[in-house]
């Protein structure tokens, strides 16, 4: 008798994982059709990434690219592209493997990123100069950009930016409990692009507080297609995030010197980075909101026209918190780009 129950236990879980499978894939696909890519496919060398470009170029005046943080897709930006578009040219992309783009065989570190949107920005035609914006760890990549390309880069944006020091100057608390969530990060992933093989995530996609990271409005559905229609972004998520550290180090060892008289705004975010609790003292919290006033200040004085603007209502992600704030930089930058 228990030999019948537990068989008849096994049989209705390979029922329940089949009916998921099957109307997870079901899901995977209803994702991916509803939800193209809104820009263009580009071959970067026997793989294709995704940029969308908007707005109309203007006459000597600079196209904007856009950069996103630590695992987000170009859709990121939803919130503020469409409105710089108004008054000039605009792109998002997304990374190797992130949203629509596809896999590279290049590690998810700084230089490999630097140069795939090189290679991407000149097989899509978008012609110099730029005037780049990132936020967060794509504020890394921008700087490393232009240092590699300082042809090209007629101003800077940075949203929230990454110090290449940061990890270095931390509080000691602050710095465990970092190692350990970029530890825990990937094992996340890992578990997420393993219950989206079978589409559970993409079956849950519409709900709300499926995603941990804010979303702007304008691109959740999109956004969430891209995510959950399949796992490449899962998986490169989690390579991302342990090219973290290496991305720093190398950015550290190529000494980026300063900016010349480019326009540069550095952005940062009223609210602190962190809190106290959950292992991080209020002495340590207070330091490393120090520490982000100093770091960002240091970048700010990067170039002779540099400045800060303070986002008082905002937290990490300004420009979903306040995206007038990161526009109205953007416009600033570009036009006195078209002025020098």
């Amino acid at each position: 008798m228990a030999g019948i129950i537990t068989g008849g236990i096994i049989l209705l879980l390979v029922l329940l994982v089949v009916l998921i499978w099957v109307l997870g894939s079901r899901a995977k696909a209803r994702l991916a059709a509803n939800y193209p890519a809104p820009g263009r496919m580009v071959d970067v060398g026997g793989y294709r990434m995704h940029i969308d470009c908007q707005g109309a170029p203007v006459a000597g005046g600079p196209t904007v690219v856009m950069e996103a943080a630590h695992s987000e897709p170009g859709l990121s930006w939803a919130g503020v592209q469409p409105e710089v578009a108004k008054f000039a040219r605009v792109c998002t992309y997304d990374r190797a493997g992130l949203g629509w783009s596809e896999s590279g065989p290049k590690p998810r570190t700084a230089p490999s990123i630097v140069e795939e949107l090189h290679t991407l920005l000149a097989q899509a035609s978008v012609e110099p100069p730029y005037v780049l914006v990132g936020h967060s760890i794509g504020g890394l990549y921008a700087r490393l950009y232009a240092h590699e390309h300082p042809e090209q880069v007629a101003g800077i944006v940075l949203v929230d930016s990454t110090h290449e020091e940061q990890y270095a100057r931390m509080p000691e608390g602050i710095v465990r409990v970092q190692r350990t969530a970029n530890k825990v990060a990937p094992l996340i992933f890992g578990l997420l692009q393993a219950l989206n093989s079978m589409g559970l995530m993409a079956l849950l996609a519409e709900r709300k507080g499926i995603w941990p990271m804010p979303i702007p409005p304008e691109g959740r559905a999109a956004y969430m297609s891209a995510v959950f229609s399949g796992t490449r972004h899962l998986d490169t998520a989690a390579r991302e995030t342990l090219g973290l550290q290496e991305s720093m180090a190398a950015v550290r060892d190529r000494q980026l010197g300063p900016l010349g008289d480019i326009p540069l705004t550095v952005i940062s975010a009223g609210r602190p980075a962190v809190s106290a609790g959950r292992g991080i003292s209020a002495a340590d919290a207070e330091q490393m909101k120090r520490l982000q006033d100093e770091m960002h200040a240091e970048l700010a004085a990067l170039s002779t026209q540099g400045k800060r603007v303070i986002a008082q209502e905002s937290g990490h992600y300004v420009h979903v918190d306040q995206p007038q704030v990161v526009i109205d930089a953007i416009r600033e930058v570009v036009e006195a780009a078209c002025s020098a």
